[in-house]
């Protein structure tokens, strides 16, 4: 019993949303949707909008979205709404502890609209490589090894998971990135949850 509500305690930090209105996954949302307005090259004008995207060669503010994108910023906008999430866009800092691995990502994940996930603790599957994007042609960005723990809780693409992994008992994000997870992968962990 003692083990049990010292494993608890353990992964409470990792396993459950912070803050007011869940105040990472409003972060994570505001990045998602923030990442494709950028890439179509919408000009912040916030200083949060100004402290992750570059604006030296946005367009403006009436961007055009591909059907695909616009799907997406739909999606997270409704989403943000369900959640209530407003963020103070005058700071500079957003609490996402993937964020490196964010940025060098192709394609942004989408938060489960509920923001809950899988959380495998333990790792025993082979190496996985992490890829920038839902495409093996995207390029490798990290690795999940044997006895990391990895979270899921973005909503696939096709056959691509977005994965964040940590060493064993640790908050820090030391991998993510894309993942074509076969389905028994998530039974090669030694705990698991959700």
């Amino acid at each position: 019993m003692r083990a049990l509500l010292l494993i608890c305690l353990t992964f409470l930090p990792f396993a459950l949303p912070s803050g007011p209105a869940h105040a990472g996954v409003c972060e994570d949302l505001w990045y998602s949707r923030n990442w494709i307005m950028d890439r179509a090259g919408y000009c912040f004008g916030t200083p949060l909008g100004q402290s992750y995207f570059d604006t030296s060669d946005c367009i403006g503010k009436n961007v055009t979205l591909t059907s695909w994108d616009a799907e997406r910023v739909a999606e997270l906008r409704e989403t943000e709404q369900d959640h209530g999430c407003t963020l103070n866009t005058q700071s500079t800092y957003l609490a996402l502890d993937d964020i490196q691995f964010r940025r060098l990502l192709v394609e942004q994940p989408i938060l489960f609209p509920e923001g809950e996930g899988f959380i495998c603790m333990g790792y025993t599957g082979s190496g996985v490589s992490l890829f920038a994007g839902p495409d093996s042609n995207s390029g490798v960005i990290s690795a999940l090894e044997p006895g990391d723990w990895y979270r899921t809780r973005h909503t696939d693409i096709g056959a691509w998971t977005y994965i964040t992994a940590t060493a064993p008992q640790s908050e820090r994000v030391k991998a993510a990135g894309w993942a074509m997870f076969a389905p028994e992968s998530y039974t090669q962990c030694l705990e698991a949850a959700g």
